[in-house]
């Protein structure tokens, strides 16, 4: 039993990018003590809400289509797919920079983040290099070289912490946590191109310069476009929401309480973010394209997705179990006494992202399945209701915790219904 097990080629391939993600939550981890004793709440704060701007952003950055790659039936489609990425990432990321050129005050006062300054400029380059990045990683998942992602994903951890560390012995300001931050997307395509060890494919920059007079060319991206039109038409906007839900506490309590709050909640969902990467994303990345494979080949569909999601629920309930009792002592035990608060952050957070963890292979299934409309209609209403519920909670009890406690809670519900519609249609596409 147990050999055949450790042979099965799925176990594998999540054992290979189990470990490769273990260690860069290992790095993290490692250099989060020494970085937090030089850089204070207020900076981590500033750089939690450009990452939360940045969150917003990578939905729109390539539509959602590095994902469709995958999917791909054949090598020539998949680049396709890649091709049309690229050129609409190219698209937004220029027109966002025309934007904040033209409305740059505005949009920083009409958003809160007025303390970010002239850095709001790295946003089109991040959203760029990331696209970059999911494109490049998406492409490797199709060809199954996880230990290539694995390998990336170490290395870009140590060099992004390092980085971290040593300008903040110069100098510990935001300005470098943000830097680094946008930088580090560029860093990780660098490297996954590096490892792969593969010549230049033909969705980069010069090669598609080099497709663009060709007519043939131009009607493969339309009838990839055609056929794929479910992850921008639909995907999109469920990523939007998502990533709305995902900021919008951070842009919240920074305009109501400063980046200071802004920045317990930044370490707090950073830690707790630990067990959900670690194995939701190595388990996520197998799923997808076994679940796929097992889709176009008309296999049951149930089971795969219920063993999946019980495996995620056993495996995450002891850690995420850990920061709901002694969430407070943790913090101040590990990052210092100026950290505590953010442990009374992370015992609500962990009940909301303990089950959108165990939501994993759920969000996986409902792209396969193309019933995305289905979850938008979801995502708005449980959006609206924890937007609502966190500023109102927020500005009239003038408690953080409190806010992000009512925040949490309909988070726990929106993962426990997408998890039954994923549910129920896998069994209703599974074959008599």
């Amino acid at each position: 039993m147990l050999k055949s097990i450790v042979a099965n080629k799925l176990v594998r391939q999540v054992s290979l990018l189990l470990s490769g993600t273990m260690l860069v939550q290992l790095i993290n981890f490692g250099f989060m003590p020494l970085v937090l004793r030089i850089y204070g709440p207020a900076e981590f704060g500033e750089l939690g809400t450009f990452n939360a701007l940045l969150l917003i952003l990578f939905p729109l950055a390539a539509l959602c289509l590095p994902m469709a790659v995958v999917q791909g039936r054949n090598r020539t489609q998949s680049r396709h797919i890649a091709s049309l990425a690229w050129l609409v990432a190219l698209g937004f990321s220029s027109l966002l920079f025309v934007l904040l050129l033209l409305f740059k005050q505005p949009l920083l006062v009409l958003l809160s983040v007025e303390n970010i300054g002239n850095l709001v400029f790295l946003l089109p380059l991040a959203m760029l290099f990331a696209a970059r990045l999911q494109i490049a990683q998406q492409i490797l998942i199709k060809q199954q070289q996880f230990k290539v992602l694995a390998k990336a994903d170490v290395l870009q951890a140590l060099l992004v912490n390092l980085s971290r560390l040593l300008f903040g012995l110069w100098q510990s300001i935001s300005a470098v946590l943000i830097t680094i931050a946008a930088f580090g997307y560029m860093l990780h395509a660098i490297l996954l191109q590096l490892f792969s060890g593969r010549a230049e494919p033909s969705w980069q920059p010069v090669s598609l310069i080099r497709h663009l007079g060709s007519r043939r060319y131009w009607l493969g991206l339309r009838r990839t476009l055609r056929k794929f039109r479910a992850f921008p038409l639909f995907q999109t906007p469920q990523a939007l929401l998502n990533a709305a839900a995902q900021s919008a506490p951070v842009l919240i309590l920074a305009a109501l309480y400063g980046s200071t709050a802004a920045g317990f909640y930044t370490l707090a969902k950073t830690v707790l973010m630990l067990p959900a990467i670690l194995l939701g994303r190595a388990v996520g990345d197998v799923f997808y394209p076994h679940f796929t494979k097992a889709y176009q080949q008309g296999k049951p569909l149930a089971g795969i997705l219920v063993k999946a999601t019980l495996g995620l629920a056993a495996v995450g309930l002891i850690p995420f179990s850990v920061f709901i009792v002694a969430g407070p002592w943790l913090f101040d035990w590990v990052f210092g006494a100026q950290w505590q608060q953010s442990g009374d952050y992370a015992r609500w957070m962990a009940v909301w992202l303990y089950f959108a963890f165990v939501n994993t292979p759920s969000v996986k299934a409902v792209m396969v399945l193309q019933v995305q409309h289905w979850a938008i209609a979801l995502n708005v209403l449980t959006l609206s209701l924890r937007l609502a519920l966190l500023w109102f909670v927020g500005s009239h009890t003038g408690d953080p915790i409190k806010a992000i406690a009512a925040f949490a809670m309909v988070g726990v519900m929106h993962s426990a219904i997408f998890t039954l519609m994923a549910l129920y249609f896998s069994k209703a596409r599974q074959p008599c």
